[in-house]
């Protein structure tokens, strides 16, 4: 890559970035509906669940992916009005940087959900991560942040002039990240033995990788449509 080429990726998630630091709209309602989530776990199951580790976990990445789905069609939303994404287009450089600058800035949101949920899970569930669980989160949840964010923004963009976007985002993406799923609840077990971890470090690996390499390539023609 050339040192043009990672400097529009560089500005386009700095864009983004700059865009929703000073609107908070799409940080108010990811957040929001994350710790809505996660409280709804605390007093429904609460006192039925024998697990409280099992209760955490599952709290914890179901608030990190649908808040996720949440910021992301509200962050497209943003693009849609005013063409704004079609002058982005316009632009004199590689769509498939604008596609990683996106992803990009829509990993650091992704990933600003998961730790800001982590924190709600410690407060509202009553339950504290042991310290070797705690230092894994701390790198899968950047990883499935990516994985998520890679999916998340081709679909969006795919969506963008649909007067369903928002409803259908969720629909088409959450079956498309449950290898998120089952690595980031598998890998945050208090037990789970090394040679687990790695095999699981290896699956949302190699899924960050194949769903980012193929939103590289066809990015170009999803704008397209």
């Amino acid at each position: 890559m050339t040192g043009r080429y990672l400097r529009t990726v560089y500005e386009v998630a700095r864009k983004d970035l700059l865009v929703e630091t000073r609107s908070k709209q799409t940080v108010n309602s990811a957040f929001v509906f994350s710790l809505l989530v996660i409280v709804v776990f605390s007093f429904v199951f609460g006192e039925d669940v024998g697990s409280r580790e099992a209760l955490a976990r599952g709290a914890l990445w179901i608030a990190v992916v649908f808040g996720g789905v949440v910021g992301m069609s509200h962050a497209v939303a943003l693009e849609g009005q005013n063409d704004a994404i079609d002058g982005l287009l316009l632009a004199p450089v590689d769509r498939s940087a604008v596609y990683l600058g996106k992803v990009l800035s829509t990993t650091v949101f992704v990933t600003g959900i998961g730790l800001l949920s982590l924190v709600f899970v410690v407060v509202f569930l009553e339950y504290s991560f042991e310290p070797a669980a705690l230092s894994t989160l701390l790198s899968v949840v950047p990883l499935a942040a990516l994985g998520l964010s890679a999916v998340g923004v081709l679909l969006s963009v795919l969506m963008l002039h649909s007067q369903l976007q928002e409803s259908l985002l969720p629909v088409l993406l959450i079956p498309l990240v449950v290898p998120v799923l089952l690595a980031g609840t598998a890998l945050t077990q208090p037990d789970l033995s090394d040679g687990m971890t790695t095999a699981w470090f290896r699956v949302l690996l190699a899924y960050d990788g194949l769903m980012l390499l193929a939103g590289w390539m066809t990015f170009e023609y999803v704008v397209e449509e």
